[in-house]
């Protein structure tokens, strides 16, 4: 199989609908970078519950982007909403971030083109 060696980036319609898209696009850059099944499926668990935090803190308006970007080592996964309100993307106690945290190895709240993004990170060398 052909490595991944570019960013592969969507932009896609903000609502829920295309967090399909975005769940089957993740799954199969993932799994292109060997990664374990079950690395995979959190991958997707993952990157289904960032875009519905971020789904919740905006009106619509802005397309949804997702960019996933391998390297040797790791695979990083950026969603933002333009346009989304940077305070319901901020709070980190709900059950969504909690999940988020759980299943990936790294996450955190970044400003994108002046919108909050959520970045994940997930290992490929374990």
């Amino acid at each position: 199989m052909q490595a991944l060696d570019g960013t592969v980036r969507l932009e896609l319609p903000a609502e829920p609908a295309s967090l399909s898209v975005v769940r089957a696009v993740v799954a199969s850059v993932a799994s292109r970078l060997s990664l374990a099944y079950d690395s995979v499926d959190d991958l997707r668990i993952a990157a289904a519950e960032a875009g519905a935090v971020l789904l919740s803190s905006t009106d619509g308006e802005g397309p949804l982007r997702v960019e996933l970007t391998p390297s040797e080592t790791d695979l990083m996964l950026t969603m933002w909403v333009e346009g989304s309100a940077p305070s319901a993307v901020a709070d980190r106690d709900g059950l969504a971030w909690r999940v988020i945290e759980g299943l990936a190895d790294e996450a955190s709240v970044i400003d994108m083109a002046g919108a909050p993004a959520i970045e994940m990170r997930i290992r490929t060398v374990r």
